[in-house]
């Protein structure tokens, strides 16, 4: 009777702490929701503006701006939330080592694209287009330090707010040119860098109040004690490298194979069929905002805490988490099988009604997204991070060749039989490796849509 109280106790408790966890939550999956929906329309206002042709010549250079911002990035985000997750308010001593590397990294790694634009790429559209677009990539990596910031203060309803303003602004270009109906590729990507540059200053503003006199560590006691706070040894460019390179990998990563049939596609086959791929993947990104919002904006930082203090709490997480990804999932793939062609038709127009059936067929990503969405959880602290950076690695190792021999076989066919390959692999990979490793064979064993402790289980 004992046991089966502090059970129901736990069980309470548990409940309580997910009806808090919702309520703020909601704010970020708002913004993400918001966020996505007005990059979605700005897709729909250029969509209907600029020809099949141009809107391809743009996505394309939109999914190249991605995958650098990835790259300079170096995944320090994560890697800011797991140290302060560890080390509370010690974790400032690596403040400063951080901004430095990512300034000199940043300029090394613009200045190595644009020998590789020039080498490589044959359409002086797209050279021109980048130009302008890195403003955008220097503005998305501080927008993603400053969201990483704001996770760790848990203001949650600020950081909504610095998710939407980049998307305002862009929104804002793209309403312009759909009013004049006069805009390029080029002059679109003019727009975007003159907003990012706006922008860029008030985020180096927010920024620069990452001191401990000036922030509010969520989840940790308050620091009282001046003298104490930056203790321990200043870290070196070698601990830092070494601590941040399983998330800077998992971020290109990411972005290389989330992006790589547009880029391919783009330049072996036309802009044209980059434009149709780019429509129907847009549908798949709002779809895809709803495990990045739990698991990466919300979840993450408390990840670390449990993985490493409250091992109880994060397994009966995690358990709950892929039971509800799961059902979310099968709903989100059936309604986008069934309305998918129907959306964009009426969204985008007749002239991107092949995007329709490219979406159709692309619709059971989502379910698979949403599993393995919840199944990576189980990697993302401790060593086991660089587990979970094998696994993209070798679901990259897969899907980077196979898109481009599947491209240029089968062209826009060929995109999608590698888009369901990619989210294949890495689903039975994270599987393999965090029932191997974490989860002592129940990765896929008591799964749950009631919140309740769980019996003790891996580690």
């Amino acid at each position: 009777m004992t046991h089966w109280r502090g059970e129901r106790a736990v069980s309470v408790i548990l409940h309580n702490e997910f009806k808090s966890a919702l309520k703020k939550i909601l704010p970020i999956f708002l913004s993400l929701a918001g966020s996505g929906f007005l990059a979605f329309l700005t897709q729909v206002l250029l969509g209907h503006t600029l020809t099949v042709d141009e809107f391809g010549v743009l996505s394309t250079g939109l999914s190249i701006a991605v995958i650098l911002t990835a790259i300079i990035g170096f995944g320090m985000p994560s890697v800011w939330l797991l140290i302060f997750g560890q080390e509370g308010w010690h974790a400032f001593r690596w403040v400063h080592k951080s901004f430095s590397m990512l300034g000199a990294w940043g300029v090394i790694v613009l200045a190595m694209a644009w020998v590789g634009l020039t080498l490589v790429v044959a359409d002086e559209r797209l050279i021109n287009t980048m130009w302008w677009l890195q403003t955008m990539v220097v503005l998305q990596v501080m927008v993603e330090l400053l969201s990483a910031k704001l996770q760790l203060e848990a203001r949650y309803l600020t950081l909504s707010f610095w998710q939407t303003f980049p998307h305002i602004g862009r929104l804002a270009v793209a309403t312009i040119v759909y009013l004049t109906a006069t805009g390029t590729a080029e002059s679109v990507a003019k727009g975007f860098g003159a907003v990012s540059a706006v922008l860029i200053m008030f985020a180096l503003y927010a920024l620069s109040s990452m001191t401990p006199a000036k922030m509010h560590l969520s989840g940790h006691p308050d620091n009282n004690s001046q003298g104490t706070q930056l203790s321990g040894p200043a870290p070196d460019l070698g601990g830092l490298l070494r601590l941040a390179w399983p998330y800077a990998g998992t971020a290109v990563l990411v972005m290389l194979y989330g992006r790589i049939e547009i880029v391919l596609l783009g330049n072996m086959t036309s802009p044209s069929a980059a434009a149709t791929f780019s429509v129907a993947t847009a549908f798949l990104l709002v779809a895809f905002l709803v495990p990045q919002a739990i698991y990466q904006r919300f979840l993450l930082p408390k990840i670390h805490r449990w993985f490493f203090s409250d091992w109880q709490r994060f397994l009966a997480v995690y358990r709950f988490g892929c039971a509800a990804m799961g059902l979310l999932g099968v709903v989100g793939t059936l309604a986008m099988y069934l309305f998918g062609e129907t959306l964009v038709s009426f969204v985008f127009g007749e002239k991107y009604r092949e995007a329709g059936d490219v979406l159709s067929w692309l619709s059971v990503c989502v379910l698979i997204r949403f599993l393995s969405s919840s199944i990576e959880s189980a990697l993302m602290s401790g060593d086991f991070r660089k587990q979970r950076l094998y696994c993209q690695a070798l679901s990259a190792l897969i899907s980077v060749p196979c898109a481009y021999l599947l491209i240029d076989l089968y062209g826009i066919k060929g995109a999608v039989i590698n888009k369901v390959l990619t989210e294949l692999t890495l689903l039975v990979f994270f599987s393999y490796v965090s029932s191997r490793y974490v989860m002592e064979g129940a990765t896929w064993a008591g799964w749950t849509l009631r919140l309740r402790q769980s019996e003790p289980c891996g580690r």
